[in-house]
């Protein structure tokens, strides 16, 4: 047995089939590996015979195969016969070949869809394109399965009942809305401003983090939408630290915002002290003196100005 694991004798797959019921573990595991090595290209027909045996560890061997078998309708055939396996993992594996192979028929997906397998479930829902079926799995119990139905719903164009929906579902389950920010930046989501507005400290700094991922000029259109909806201040903290053009003339504008808070202000003032020396830091500098009421905007503004 060992010269012909040794020697890769793929020819010799189907003599291992009488050790699979060998007294000595051994021998038994060998017969398996021969099968997990050899047969997916060789003999698959030999897994058919393990798929519908009682015995787990030939589920396994079979699930663990299935993505190498050429013939997609055998390897979906093979998946239909460990769907009722006593292993979670080998049901898993099943059902994900079936899906991803798009050999799930409809039926199918349906069972999978109400598994008690949260992994199932997810599989399932991650394929589902019925707006009332992913707005029912948006109440699932598990946060996996509201997870892959609402980054299904926030790329379609919804109805406002389905959107409203959405958006209330989003707004109390903090994973969703975890989930939906990024989302919602990437595909300029008419309702990003919605999931912005969030004031809660711990919030705002995923917002700014999110916000930095995905927008890198000042003149992109989404920071545009923030500041027209009194979310100035989350573009304030994006700004911090950048110093092109764009960005000089976008900070310029939020430094005289009213709706910013002079926390966001003196941060910005503060991250300009390396430019202290630029005639353009210098006049802006002494207008905040000028024009601003604000204490703690004018001592970080008197700490930049040289003059």
């Amino acid at each position: 047995m060992r010269i012909l694991f040794d020697s890769d004798a793929y020819e010799s797959v189907e003599a291992f089939s009488i050790y699979l019921d060998d007294d000595d573990v051994w021998f038994r595991n060998k017969a398996i590996e021969a099968y997990r090595r050899w047969a997916p290209k060789h003999a698959p027909h030999l897994l058919e015979d393990l798929a519908n045996r009682d015995d787990i560890d030939g589920h396994r061997c079979v699930a663990a195969v299935l993505d190498a078998i050429p013939d997609s309708k055998q390897a979906a055939t093979l998946s239909r016969l460990l769907l009722d396996s006593s292993d979670d993992v080998v049901v898993r594996r099943a059902v994900n070949q079936l899906i991803s192979a798009k050999e799930a028929t409809n039926t199918e997906l349906q069972r999978f869809q109400s598994s008690e397998d949260h992994v199932v479930r997810s599989y399932a829902t991650a394929v589902n394109s019925q707006v009332p079926k992913l707005l029912e799995s948006l109440q699932d119990t598990h946060p996996d399965v509201r997870l892959q139905a609402a980054s299904s719903l926030l790329k379609m164009e919804l109805n406002d009942v389905d959107s409203k929906a959405l958006q209330s579902a989003i707004e109390h389950d903090d994973a969703l809305w975890k989930l939906a920010v990024p989302i919602a930046l990437e595909h300029k989501h008419p309702r990003l401003v919605d999931l912005m507005s969030r004031k809660n400290r711990s919030k705002r700094r995923f917002l700014v983090q999110s916000l930095k991922d995905a927008v890198s000029d000042a003149d992109d259109s989404r920071l545009r939408m923030l500041i027209d909806s009194d979310s100035s201040s989350i573009v304030a903290r994006w700004l911090v630290g950048r110093n092109d053009p764009k960005s000089d003339e976008l900070r310029h504008e939020l430094l005289f915002d009213q709706r910013v808070d002079s926390i966001d202000k003196s941060r910005l003032l503060e991250r300009l002290l390396h430019r202290q020396q630029e005639p353009a830091i210098q006049t802006l500098a002494k207008k905040l003196l000028d024009e601003s009421k604000d204490e703690l905007v004018l001592s970080a503004a008197q700490n930049l100005y040289t003059s």
